[in-house]
């Protein structure tokens, strides 16, 4: 009977924090959950024991879904991302699908969903959390979102702030990041990220097992196998094991009357393992449910002697190639398929699938990249659920791959340059740059798809160190060569004065790579990598010197020379911001709708502009009926918002409309009248008498009562510059009216009267 090494700690930590978090939440009270699994490429890496990450993932998940309660307060929903298009792809990024949506929990499904789960593409995170929002908007009671991932964000989202996201859509959302086999950087990535958990050492481990992983870890359910010989009970020469898929535990089932093989299991998912004396094949069935309940009952037909012949076609191919696998003698069905993997994989093992239904055909299944004795392996699904090993390929060892790369020996942080390369040239594979020591996998540097030719270019980190280029093989993302490379200190420099004024302008002249997206900018002093002050920065493509506008807030800055690629800094110089010598003469009160005058001093830069707001505004918010430049010089003319309140004055920097200066002011209820008729006839003349701020372009309308701001009848409104008595004419349909007084600047309603027109 086969054996396999137990499952690594970190499927182990992986299970426990998922089943303790999940049967908990879904206990307490109405909760909604969803699972975010990564089925990015990386995922077909293996783990210390062996396995591959995806399975591993899948078997962690399986365990947890089949120990759940089937409770109705409970909620469970599967998003998957990474699993339809290859990294390379144009749209890899958007490859993120809702597979199980979150009603209810229905068990079967949403396993036979986890299941079909192959590894592919890219890692959009943020993406996906962003779409989480979406899955879980209008849902009341906790959500609890799960993200089980091997690696960091590789598409250039904000995680942060996508995990900002969720808690500032008002869901009480509990975020769980689960990581595997994570490096240093992708655990660096998601600390302080919601509860972020990353099993590496026996000690974690035990810790991890010491929680509860059931709703009572000791109960126990009655599980019963069947075995079947055409038709026939075997009670005789054979045995079943029940191997859980996670923790590795092994139970012995007792053989009872006419093929009934008895036990009792915890809820979880298992292995079976059927060993027959008189069979020329031994049975090893994956993915069987054990759940709450009595009704864990299983059907298994031993395989009669004869075996599936295969042939697998060419008989050498390249590692990572496509094959052609001949069958023949398939029972034909549903559910059936084949595989390539390692000879001394264990017969649930399995690389790419093929499906196959029918008794003898050709399928194409893609093998392993790896320089190991491989065969073919036609999987049969039994009766009682799983897929049992019914043939088996003569081995054979695939022609290793190779690859070379020419690069240079050194370059310049922050430089492009050219690497020639010659290789296999697979859909997907690309040529990058990483730290000496990166872990298989990683692209944490920049990168080219081979499939632009050679030679591809590519930019050097910006930090001064040791690297490697590295042809990588997209299928398993595996490096089949590598070339060390020394990246040197920046050939890069910044010229810039050390002190401005808040909110004034600086002239900087830089030398440096000019990358395509380089720029330079003005950030806090010790700002993160990334960080961008969109109002004080300019692309280094506007050539030496660039002009860049200091932030209105004083204090300790600097100015850098950023790489476009990646966001990363080159160079720096600092800069100290200091007060800005500004002020505002303003009145302390105005009635509401008039025009009145401001005095100024300030930077005057180019687009700096006054302007009036409700008293506590948020930043940049305009008033655009009540606005001026300072390039019209001091005092400017603003006009007084036509609803009463506090307000306040404000000096605006133009660039980014940073606050630089506020002053408060009333706007007192307007005095202005109007003096109007009550009702008049359809299409008559009448008088209108008025007071008021009598402003540049202010003038009197008739509209249909409560028609928008701005509404205008054409044919009657009347200047205020004709005097304080006009002349309107009612609209020719009858019905209910009003006369309004509107401020021409910005056409806002500042008093009405009703009138009726009969």
């Amino acid at each position: 009977m086969l054996r396999t090494p137990r499952p690594s700690p970190v499927t182990l930590s992986l299970l426990a924090l998922l089943t303790t978090l999940l049967v908990t939440s879904a206990l307490a009270r109405p909760t909604h959950v969803l699972l975010v699994l990564d089925a990015s490429g990386s995922m077909y890496l293996r783990l210390e024991d062996g396995q591959y990450r995806i399975a591993a993932a899948k078997d962690a998940l399986a365990q947890v879904v089949s120990r759940l309660p089937d409770d109705p307060d409970l909620d469970v929903g599967l998003r998957v991302y990474g699993a339809r298009l290859n990294a390379t792809e144009p749209d890899a990024c958007l490859d993120s699908e809702l597979v199980v949506p979150i009603e209810g929990f229905d068990r079967e499904p949403l396993l036979r969903s986890i299941e079909a789960i192959e590894a592919r593409g890219a890692t959009p995170i943020a993406y996906s959390l962003e779409l989480a929002l979406e899955d879980l908007r209008g849902y009341t009671g906790r959500a609890v979102i799960v993200l089980v991932t091997d690696g960091a964000e590789s598409c250039g989202g904000d995680v942060r702030a996508a995990v900002a996201g969720l808690g500032e859509a008002g869901l009480e959302v509990d975020v769980r990041i689960i990581g595997f086999a994570l490096s240093e950087h992708a655990i660096r990535s998601f600390e302080g990220l919601g509860t972020f958990e990353c099993a590496n050492s026996a000690g974690e481990l035990a810790a991890a097992l010491g929680r509860a992983v059931g709703v009572d870890p000791d109960a126990t359910y009655p599980v019963t196998v069947t075995l079947t010989r055409a038709g026939e009970p075997v009670g005789e020469g054979a045995s079943v094991h029940f191997v859980d898929a996670v923790d590795g535990g092994e139970r012995q089932l007792t053989a009872g009357a006419d093929g009934v093989f008895i036990t009792r299991l915890p809820a979880g998912t298992y292995r079976a393992e059927v060993t027959d004396a008189h069979g020329a094949t031994s049975i090893s069935v994956r993915g069987l449910p054990v759940t709450p309940g009595d009704d864990n009952a299983f059907a298994f037909e031993l395989a009669p002697a004869a075996e599936v012949e295969l042939v697998v076609e060419p008989t050498d191919p390249t590692a990572g190639d496509t094959v052609r696998v001949r069958f023949d003698g398939a029972p034909a069905g549903r559910g059936n398929w084949l595989t390539v993997v390692p000879r001394d994989a264990p017969d649930h093992a399995s690389f790419a699938r093929a499906s196959v239904e029918d008794v003898r055909g050709v399928a194409e299944v893609r093998i392993p990249a790896e320089q190991a004795e491989l065969e073919a392996r036609f999987h049969l699904a039994l009766p009682g659920g799983g897929t049992g090993v019914i043939g088996r390929s003569a081995s054979f060892v695939p022609q290793p791959l190779t690859a070379s790369l020419a690069a240079p020996a050194e370059v310049a942080a922050g430089t492009r340059f050219e690497v020639a390369w010659e290789g296999p040239a697979a859909d997907g594979d690309y040529v990058t740059i990483v730290r000496e020591g990166t872990r298989e996998g990683m692209r944490e540097g920049d990168w080219a798809a081979v499939a632009d030719g050679s030679p591809v270019d590519l930019l050097a980190p910006p930090e001064p160190g040791s690297y490697e280029v590295r042809y990588v093989l997209r299928a398993e993302h595996r490096a089949l060569v590598r070339q060390p490379l020394t990246v040197g200190p920046a050939d890069a420099r910044i010229g810039a004065p050390a002190e401005v004024a808040g909110g004034g302008t600086i002239e900087v002249a830089w030398e440096g790579p000019g990358n395509p997206g380089d720029y330079v900018t003005i950030v806090p002093r010790g700002a993160r990598d990334g960080a961008f002050h969109g109002t004080s920065a300019a692309p280094t493509e506007g050539g030496s010197p660039l002009t860049l506008a200091a932030p209105a807030e004083p204090g300790d800055y600097e100015v850098r020379y950023v790489l476009g690629q990646g966001r990363r800094m080159l160079v720096s110089v600092p800069l100290i911001v200091t007060a800005a010598e500004a002020g505002l003469e303003v009145p302390a009160e105005v009635e509401a709708g008039a025009a009145f005058e401001v005095a100024w001093v300030g930077p005057d830069n180019d687009g700096d502009y006054l302007t009036i707001v409700p008293r506590g505004a948020r930043d940049g918010m305009r008033h655009d009926t009540s606005a001026a430049h300072t390039r019209d010089g001091s005092p400017v003319l603003l006009l007084a918002p036509p609803e009463p309140g506090e307000h306040e004055i404000r000096y605006v920097l133009g660039d980014g409309r940073a606050l630089l200066l506020s002053v408060p002011i009333t706007v007192s209820p307007t005095t202005a009248s109007i003096v109007a008729p009550t009702e008049v006839a359809a299409g008559a003349s009448f008088e209108v008498a008025w007071t008021g701020p009598a402003n540049r372009g202010d003038y009197l309308t008739i509209v249909p009562s409560g028609a928008r701001d701005g509404a205008f009848h054409m044919t009657s409104s009347a200047q205020t510059r004709d005097g304080t008595r006009v002349s309107l004419t009612a609209p020719d349909q009858a019905g209910d009216y009003e006369i309004r007084y509107v401020l021409g600047h910005g056409r806002l309603k500042l008093l009405s009267v009703p009138i009726e027109v009969r």
